[in-house]
């Protein structure tokens, strides 16, 4: 169960980003693993997922918001803002959204290992998105995917967006399934 440094790199950069003002806090929370993984990660390789990422969400989402689903839903979106600018701004504000969602697949099995993602159902204004395999059963994890995916969507030119999650491996079900909805 496995996250790249990128992924690491993003969360301290949010928090630095959105919470500047308690970032120095949300660092001395963190655990000593954590804080030293997070001195200087490189973005391709691979770290334990509960030092890397889990850890630093959940103390984030205990310190400044009022759920997980917000905090790293929040984070989420923070990513996928921050990944799909510049140069691959363009890939994807000429993607539709199936094409989108069908690469970001691969995508994130490259941040998070291991990960099997397919779309299961397409359509001109919805998808049905299955993980069926995330490195780790994690709402936090969930919540943070499903930012990236709204986020993305938006980028791409999604209006009146839904992105809801109807199956859930953080809560038993043997898959995330992501019911995804726009105009």
């Amino acid at each position: 169960m496995q996250v790249r440094g990128s992924v690491i790199t993003n969360i301290d950069s949010y928090v630095k980003d959105i919470h500047s003002d308690k970032y120095e806090k949300w660092v001395a929370a963190l655990s000593d693993s954590t804080k030293e993984m997070m001195k200087r990660p490189k973005s391709s390789t691979w770290y334990p997922i509960e030092d890397g990422i889990l850890e630093p969400t959940r103390i984030m989402c205990d310190m400044f918001y009022s759920s997980a689903k917000e905090g790293a839903w929040k984070s989420g979106r923070y990513s996928a803002e921050m990944g799909l600018t510049g140069i691959y701004k363009v890939f994807v504000v000429v993607s539709t959204p199936t094409f989108l969602i069908r690469r970001a697949s691969r995508i994130l099995a490259t941040f998070y290992d291991p990960t099997e993602v397919n779309v299961a159902e397409s359509s001109d204004k919805s998808m049905l998105v299955h993980f069926t395999k995330l490195p780790t059963k994690s709402e936090h994890l969930e919540f943070r995917i499903l930012g990236w995916m709204e986020k993305a969507l938006e980028i791409c030119g999604c209006k009146d967006l839904s992105v809801t999650a109807e199956k859930s491996i953080a809560k038993g079900d043997v898959l995330l399934e992501v019911a995804i909805s726009w105009r």
